[in-house]
């Protein structure tokens, strides 16, 4: 195909891609907030996850809360 027939088809209405172009984007936007629920997701469990834990005493003498000092 040379451009000059690539040209013409194009302005002319034959070549349409406007229902690739929309798939594509419909897909895009799915991704993103697909994307984005499943962050939010890890976040709200992270967080439980952190609630639940034990606090560890091993650490907490006098030397490790005056060393800055």
């Amino acid at each position: 195909m040379k451009i000059q027939d690539f040209i013409q088809r194009r302005f002319t209405g034959e070549l349409n891609n406007e229902a690739e172009y929309t798939d594509l984007l419909v897909q895009v936007f799915a991704v993103l907030i697909v994307g984005l629920v499943l962050w939010r997701m890890v976040i709200i469990f992270h967080k439980k996850k952190n609630a639940n834990r034990k606090t560890h005493h091993f650490f907490e003498n006098t030397y490790a809360k005056r060393w800055k000092q």
